[in-house]
């Protein structure tokens, strides 16, 4: 198993339904969670199933599957944009007739809520465990460029990071695998920190997830 320090700088905002506020969602600016990392460059790196339609939710499969574990990504400096007006129209999106429309826009539903992104220029910085996506054929200078966020409209730079020298794990997906760790602070139900720990211990505590 090999052990990869990685920065992440984000190159455009993004954002993740993570919290519910007032009129919209906001993401929690602290980090980049450890499954969002291992999805993303999975993605990027043509190891997902092609098609367009999503599959079952099944974590412990998907996650198993892909040839690395991630550590949650944390940045020192937290920062979070304006909310911002999005609209969801359900005429294009979702192909419902008009009076269902009006009648899901005088309930609970609203066409038109709020969002708050992570800015670009933010640095995440965190590990992975397992092969080196950074070894893969279609990678150029150790660099990817991979798309992160809800409906994966953002985009993160990976880049090696030899100054990490501690992670904190998520005990959440330690978990999906049988395994226990202690919870320092808890962000949401799949996204549960650890302690911060060396990047041996935290590799120690992979190998131990079949």
């Amino acid at each position: 198993m090999k052990i990869i320090p990685i920065r992440a700088t984000t190159l455009t905002p993004f954002n993740y339904g993570h919290l519910a506020v007032q009129g919209g969602v906001a993401t929690i600016p602290e980090i980049i969670g450890d499954r969002a990392v291992a999805f993303s460059l999975a993605a990027t790196l043509g190891m997902m199933h092609a098609s367009v339609v999503l599959p079952q939710k099944d974590f412990l499969t998907h996650l198993g599957q892909i040839p690395w574990k991630a550590s949650v990504f944390v940045t020192k400096d937290p920062r979070l944009l304006p909310p911002l007006a999005r609209r969801s129209d359900l005429g294009v999106e979702g192909g419902y007739q008009d009076n269902i429309r009006r009648a899901t826009g005088s309930g609970n539903f609203k066409e038109f809520f709020t969002i708050q992104e992570v800015p670009a220029g933010q640095i995440f910085r965190g590990a992975l465990f397992g092969e080196d996506p950074f070894e893969y054929e279609v990678c150029d200078d150790d660099r990817i460029v991979a798309r992160i966020g809800s409906n994966r409209t953002g985009m993160v730079l990976y880049e090696r990071d030899e100054t990490v020298t501690e992670v904190r794990m998520s005990a959440a997906t330690a978990a999906l695998f049988g395994c226990s760790m202690t919870v320092e602070h808890y962000f949401l139900e799949e996204t549960q920190l650890t302690p911060s720990m060396s990047l041996e211990a935290a590799a120690e505590a992979v190998m131990t997830w079949n």
